[in-house]
């Protein structure tokens, strides 16, 4: 996997990188690939469930440090920019397969997403602050924070090493668009 991984950091693309490539960049021969995975798709679904894993893990920990709105998605947004600065090669290639990866790799992706999104909204219903707001609406909030967060990822990517400032420019950012969701939500009436 961190041979895969380490090909899509270098600029490849999942879809295009060979079973033989993989196996090259991890020394080991091509037969060897076959002992963990039947193919690079099944690869692929590993990559999408262990980052998932770890990433939802990081995250419920962060949010639930008892802080009010707006100093839980800052903390949340300064742990996951750190997340992201460390794990780059997987966030390139969730980028490149949300939208570029087989249905099953989408699919899975997806199925990410809603995960992320349903474990945020648990959290918000634990929160005082959006009482009048029904459920599928706080599911809605949360589906738009999470879309919104992934998707400045890959700008946050490209462009984090623009200048010294630009990591607390990008948490500063992100954090007024989840205030705006969240703004919105407290006026929303269905």
């Amino acid at each position: 996997m961190d041979a895969a991984l380490g090909l899509v950091g270098g600029g490849e693309n999942f879809s295009s990188i060979s079973l033989r490539e993989v196996a090259k960049n991890a020394g080991v021969v091509p037969t060897s690939f076959y002992r963990h995975f039947t193919d690079m798709e099944e690869l692929g679904l590993n990559v999408v469930d262990d980052l998932g894993l770890l990433l939802r893990k990081l995250m419920r920990n962060s949010r639930q440090s008892g802080a009010y709105a707006e100093a839980l998605n800052r903390s949340s947004i300064e742990v996951y920019t750190d997340f992201v600065s460390e794990h780059k090669n997987y966030f390139y290639f969730m980028c490149q397969c949300r939208t570029g990866g087989t249905l099953a790799l989408r699919s899975a992706i997806r199925n990410e997403f809603k995960y992320f999104a349903s474990e945020l909204a648990t959290d918000i219903r634990a929160l005082p602050l959006l009482n009048q707001v029904n459920s599928l609406d706080l599911d809605m909030m949360a589906q738009l924070m999470v879309e919104t967060v992934f998707e400045s990822t890959i700008d946050f990517l490209d462009q984090a090493d623009t200048s010294p400032n630009f990591r607390q420019e990008f948490i500063n950012l992100m954090v007024k668009k989840l205030r705006l969701i969240w703004l919105g939500a407290g006026e929303w009436r269905s």
